[in-house]
């Protein structure tokens, strides 16, 4: 063979081993595994929960006299807004004033009386028996006065708080008996607001640390009143808040509730068909920057409401995690990222 065909079974050769090698490369390209990519939320972080409420007066008072009596007067009507200590109603006070009258006539002659004999016991006159039963007779003409004087300043029925009159129930001249409510006063100086809430949300009131309405674009703080512990026919447990505002009742009024992290449930979270099993460890595949993935040991806790996996330790928040393809990868493998989680879709809900 001459040299001319001898350099050109040469070149020949080295042709075919590039493409031989190019086909290898390009193969194993080919074969480079596609995933797809999570990452990883947080989890037992502070909540927000919003809820309608409604604006109810804290309570309705029914107002009567304490003694029986004919109405003389009846100085407010119905939607009347009183002040506390108004003057609401009174009786006729003839009768009762007479009984003053003459329980003072008594008191004062028997105070009298008393001090003459205080007089006689001084001087040995008067045995003290004596004496002491004139002055037991004087404490009880004492009692029997102020008695009457009570009598008499109950035939004026005054606002015990600011509000707003309901109900009238009676007229001028009209006969009532002790206690008869006279009329139904709208406490309306400590309104409250009460607001159904779900079990879920009901079984973590312990955590509740900030609790505020909206109403007509003004936020009011949110006094807790009383938890109802018995659900309602729809599952919903009620609770009662003081608020401070003027607020018709019946307003609705929306409620803001913020839970504090629960301390037992802290981590990230990972979607269940993320994990997988390894030497009988619970482990995930981490993507580098050179999107090479890396198996790793992870420990799970629970599963949220959402139906993720806990992750208690071996993960961080803003990790990439392998969430489909895991079971075909191999430690250390590079691997195609394909349909990336938005960084917006933490834990790849969306």
């Amino acid at each position: 063979m001459n040299r001319t065909a001898i350099l050109l079974v040469a070149a020949l050769v080295v042709v075919l081993t590039m493409g031989s090698c190019k086909e290898k490369k390009e193969e194993a390209v080919q074969q480079r595994h596609s995933v797809m990519v999570v990452t990883p939320g947080e989890s037992g972080g502070a909540q927000a929960k919003n809820f309608s409420g409604v604006v109810r007066e804290r309570q309705s008072i029914s107002l009567g006299f304490k003694t029986p009596g004919q109405i003389s007067r009846i100085l407010v009507k119905e939607g009347d807004h009183v002040g506390a200590g108004a003057l609401i109603a009174t009786l006729d006070t003839k009768d009762y004033q007479l009984a003053v009258d003459a329980a003072k006539t008594q008191y004062d002659q028997l105070r009298g009386e008393v001090e003459r004999l205080q007089r006689l016991r001084q001087n040995d006159a008067l045995s003290g028996n004596d004496y002491e039963k004139a002055e037991s007779g004087l404490e009880q003409a004492r009692i029997n006065l102020q008695s009457k004087q009570n009598q008499l300043s109950y035939t004026r029925l005054t606002a015990p708080v600011s509000g707003v009159v309901q109900h009238v129930n009676f007229e001028p001249s009209e006969q009532v008996g002790v206690g008869t409510c006279v009329v139904e006063l709208l406490n309306v100086g400590r309104m409250e607001v009460e607001v159904s809430v779900p079990a879920d949300v009901y079984r973590q009131r312990d955590r509740f640390r900030e609790v505020y309405g909206v109403a007509a674009g003004r936020q009011y703080a949110l006094h807790p009143i009383s938890v109802q512990p018995k659900a309602d026919a729809n599952q919903l447990f009620a609770l009662r808040y003081a608020i401070d505002a003027r607020l018709s009742a019946g307003e609705s009024i929306d409620v803001y509730i913020n839970v504090a992290p629960d301390s037992t449930s802290r981590g990230v979270t990972l979607p269940q068909h993320a994990f997988m099993e390894h030497g009988g460890k619970t482990c995930v595949f981490v993507v580098g920057q050179d999107s090479i993935v890396h198996r790793r040991e992870v420990t799970v806790g629970s599963i949220d409401k959402s139906g993720q996996v806990i992750v208690t330790s071996g993960l961080q928040a803003g990790e990439s995690v392998v969430r489909a393809g895991a079971h075909v990868l191999t430690d250390g493998e590079r691997v195609t990222i394909i349909g990336e989680t938005d960084k917006t879709n933490v834990g790849g809900l969306l």
